[in-house]
């Protein structure tokens, strides 16, 4: 039985071999069908020679041979098969004549699943794939005996005969088949692609060894020249010597006496007997040489073009757009050097990156650019505007861009100038090509005057409020001379505008007030086109009445401005001086053409103060009023308003310095009255105590049990005395009464104290110098002008050391009379000078400070002014007299 089913495999092997065979060189369109026929035949022969495993039970290798037809011919093949074979077994009959179609069905299946799965994948070489696929087979062989009816009881018995020989031999039988099944087909693939090389593809191939050519393809025998000119080439010795024992591949050019080109692509080989053979690739390259030559000779013509062009045009390489070659015209119009850009990309070179990324993406959809707007970059940045044209392009085998450039710069600026200049009548155009009809009602009741001239200056359209301003109807204008209809116009602003339009082609706007409608303005605008003119009119008499009005306004305002005795200055939020009125300019002591455009630290040093003020105005844009005391402007006290602006801010500013002092003057006054008050209330109550007790020290002091202390009450009494003169000072301080004042001379109460204030400083070792001029008599009272004089004089000597020297002057000055006294001393300390006429204040150890008071008051009471000026060098009091008009009369009446 072994030997029975060793015998049935290789029949099934046999045969199948050969069908695989006949299958891969049949290469019919029918050899699917044919090869079905076959494998159903040999299913046939292999069940006539099937094995008895025991009684009225077969088996055989039909499995293999259904398994074939389905992987080798598809699913056509594997139906005619198990069509074939399954009949057969259908009408041989018997036990398992079902069974047997079953598992003929079955691996027709099989193999055609296997085929769409395997075939064309890499595991149709491997010898253990196709083993498991064996031992797969196997199962489902075993699998159909142990399950199906027909076997009944006894199919133990025949799987334990037949298992272990199909575990082995079928696998084997299998592997063996299939990968027989892939070589024959590698060697058939392997020899069609030879043939077809040979006698279908159009390439010269020769084989030649020794003794001459082997093999020739069907193209080099059909090219009789060519093929000649191969069997002269590997005839000669040369050809024999040199190529048939070359190691590595040869390329060889071949040149004919006809001057005919060739090149030979050479390849030795060892044939099975032992011999090199060459096999030879010719190919004629005659056309290509001349292509090459006329190639260069086109590319020397190219160069000079590229270099001797009208325009600007570079060479940039496609892999890293770097500049590779740009011509003279380039460096020219650019203003490079040809280092400076060659290596250089475009956006090195200052191009906008996204300008450069959207060039290349047209580039890269279209293959070519044609007329692109871009930026014309130069040395010295972006200036203008290019036509750009690009083409791909090869130089010497590298991918590289042509770029061309033509400058328009020049004609955009016009085109834009021209575009603005007619942007409102290419509007309107646009308008009545869209909807002429809706236009036309809408010119036609429109609240404006619009109306077209011909070339003639006959009115070819008008508007029904152009008929309203030339007082006639459509119908009488309509092909009327526009002269005619306003004959007044000629010669005017109407007439010489309109002509310009035309003239220049140009739209014109101009102001024209009405020969038709008295008072009425007119904006008119004149739009010129090849058929004539075309008028807008807009009234703009409101427009003009509000203009005067605020240019009016503005006048007044600046009336205002300027007439304002208090300085005014506008300040942008760079601090310069946009405005500045006249007052202003008295101030700063600049004009107004110097300070506008200055900035405000460069006029005048501002505190800190100021500053702060203006930047909370500035930023926080609120409006602030405060005083400083500007060291800039004088040491004058101002009040600053500084006002909020859209583009900085507005500052007003007034001198407040006698208000200052006035204020000080007020508060020096309520001190004054203070003491009066307290004068007037304490001063009589003192001194009458005082004379009781001088009293009664006189009393005593005769007395000759007191003799002894006479000295020591006339101490006292002295000191009551001191007491009482305090007093009597302090008691002149709230006198109410007025003075009484007579028309005398200052110099005449001068001179008669003049014996008294020298014998005052010579007793002190001191010098006295007086320097009267002539002055206007005053309303003066002569018992107080003499304490003032007095107070004053005994203050200087005090104040200077030994030989030092008291001035006193009368003069004139600004039509007042002036009294200086000026000492030699060492000067008043600048925090003391608030102080000064302040009752009971005194820098001397004795002093009782009502002195300077006295004097204050004095000079009040003659409406004069005391001014002080210290230094370490001295101190001058300076008491200003305003000149009676009695006194101004009756010297111009002398004069």
């Amino acid at each position: 039985m072994y030997y029975d089913l060793a015998s049935n495999v290789l029949d099934v092997m046999l045969l199948c071999g050969i069908l695989i065979w006949f299958n891969l060189s049949l290469k019919s369109k029918y050899s699917r069908f044919l090869l079905g026929i076959l494998f159903g035949l040999i299913t046939i022969f292999v069940i006539k020679g099937r094995i008895e495993v025991v009684q009225d039970h077969f088996y055989d290798f039909r499995n293999i041979t259904m398994t074939m037809a389905g992987f080798i011919g598809g699913p056509i093949t594997a139906i005619i098969a198990a069509f074939i074979g399954g009949l057969y077994r259908y009408f041989v009959g018997g036990n398992g004549s079902m069974g047997g179609v079953f598992s003929i069905v079955i691996f027709a299946c099989f193999g055609s699943i296997l085929r769409n799965q395997v075939k064309s994948s890499q595991n149709g070489k491997k010898l253990l794939f196709w083993y498991v696929i064996g031992m797969v087979m196997s199962c489902i062989s075993l699998f159909i005996v142990a399950f199906t009816p027909p076997w009944g009881d006894n199919r133990t018995v025949v799987l334990s005969v037949i298992t272990v020989p199909v575990l082995i031999i079928n696998p084997i039988a299998t592997t063996i088949l299939f990968n027989f099944y892939f070589l024959i087909s590698e060697f058939f693939g392997k020899a069609s692609i030879l043939n077809a090389i040979v006698n279908v593809s159009p390439i010269n191939l020769m084989v030649f060894d020794n003794h001459g050519p082997i093999l020739q393809s069907k193209n080099l025998k059909m090219q009789h020249q060519t093929s000649q000119i191969a069997e002269t080439f590997v005839q000669s010795p040369d050809c024999k010597r040199t190529f048939l024992n070359a190691t590595k591949q040869e390329h060889l050019k071949i040149c004919t006496d006809d001057q005919r080109h060739y090149v030979a692509d050479l390849c030795s080989f060892q044939l099975p007997c032992g011999e090199f053979a060459c096999a030879a690739i010719l190919n004629e390259i005659t056309d290509r040489v001349r292509e090459q030559e006329d190639l260069r000779g086109a590319t020397n013509r190219f160069a000079k073009a590229f270099q001797l062009g009208p325009h600007m045009m570079a060479i940039v390489q496609m892999s890293d757009f770097r500049y590779i070659d740009v011509n003279d015209r380039f460096l020219e119009e650019r203003n490079f050097n040809r280092e400076d850009v060659i290596g250089k990309t475009p956006i090195e070179l200052g191009l906008p990156e996204s300008e450069f990324v959207r060039i290349m993406e047209i580039l890269d959809i279209q293959g070519s650019i044609q007329n692109v707007e871009c930026s014309l970059v130069t040395k010295f940045g972006l200036i203008g505007t290019v036509i750009l044209s690009a083409e791909k392009i090869k130089i010497d085998d590298q991918e590289c861009i042509m770029f061309a450039y033509n400058d328009i710069t020049e004609m955009k600026r016009l085109q834009t100038e021209r575009l603005d200049q007619l942007s409102k009548y290419l509007t309107l155009e646009a308008e009545l090509s869209r909807s002429n009809q809706l236009i036309a009602d809408i010119i036609n009741s429109m609240p404006d005057v619009f109306y077209v001239l011909d070339d003639q200056w006959r009115f070819t359209y008008i508007n029904k409020k152009a008929s309203e301003l030339f007082l006639k109807t459509r119908e009488e204008l309509l092909g009327e001379v526009l002269w005619e209809t306003i004959p007044q116009a000629r010669g005017t602003l109407l007439e010489l505008n309109y002509q310009k339009s035309i003239n220049d082609c140009l739209p014109i706007t101009f102001e024209y007030l009405s020969f038709l409608h008295k008072d009425t303005w007119y904006e008119v605008t004149a739009y010129p086109s090849k058929f004539g003119l075309t008028v807008y009119y807009r009234d703009i008499t409101k427009q003009k009445l509000v203009q005067e009005k605020l240019v009016t306004s503005q006048e007044e305002m600046t009336y205002i401005l300027e007439s304002m005795t208090d300085c005014f200055f506008a300040i942008d939020s760079n601090w310069l001086f946009t405005y500045v009125n006249r007052a202003g300019e008295k101030v700063m002591e600049k004009s107004r053409e110097e300070l506008v455009g200055m900035k405000l630290t460069e006029v005048f040093e501002a505190n800190d103060t100021t500053l702060q003020r203006f930047n909370e105005v500035m930023c926080e844009k609120r409006s602030v009023t405060f005083e400083i005391l500007s060291e800039a402007l004088g040491n004058k006290w101002l009040e600053v308003s500084a006002y909020p602006i859209g583009t900085g801010l507005t500052c007003y500013f007034r001198d407040i310095t006698s208000r200052k002092m006035a204020q000080d003057e007020m508060a020096r006054l309520d001190r004054l009255n203070l003491v009066g008050q307290l004068a007037a209330g304490i001063g009589h109550e003192i001194r009458n105590p005082l004379t009781t007790i001088r009293g009664y020290l006189q009393l005593i002091g005769v007395k000759p049990d007191y003799a002894i202390l006479k000295p020591t009450f006339d101490l006292m009494i002295s000191e009551v005395d001191r007491a009482n003169s305090i007093i009597t000072e302090f008691l002149s301080l709230a006198q109410t009464k007025k003075s009484e004042l007579k028309q005398q001379n200052l110099n005449d109460i001068l001179d008669q104290l003049y014996p008294l204030l020298e014998a005052d400083a010579f007793s002190q070792n001191k010098q006295i110098r007086f320097t009267l001029g002539e002055i206007f008599d005053l309303e003066l009272n002569a018992k107080e002008i003499t304490q003032l004089i007095l107070n004053l004089t005994r203050n200087g000597l005090e104040a200077m050391e030994e030989r030092g020297c008291l001035t006193i002057e009368s003069y004139l000055q600004d039509d007042k009379v002036v009294l200086a006294i000026e000492d030699e001393g060492c000067g008043i300390p600048p925090e003391n000078n608030p102080k000064l006429g302040t009752p009971f204040f005194t820098t001397k150890d004795t002093g009782t400070g009502l002195g300077l008071a006295t004097c204050y008051k004095i000079v009040e009471a003659h409406g004069a002014k005391i001014c002080v000026n210290s230094s370490s060098r001295g101190t001058t009091f300076y008491i200003t007299f305003p000149i009676p008009d009695k006194a101004k009369e009756k010297c111009q009446m002398i004069a």
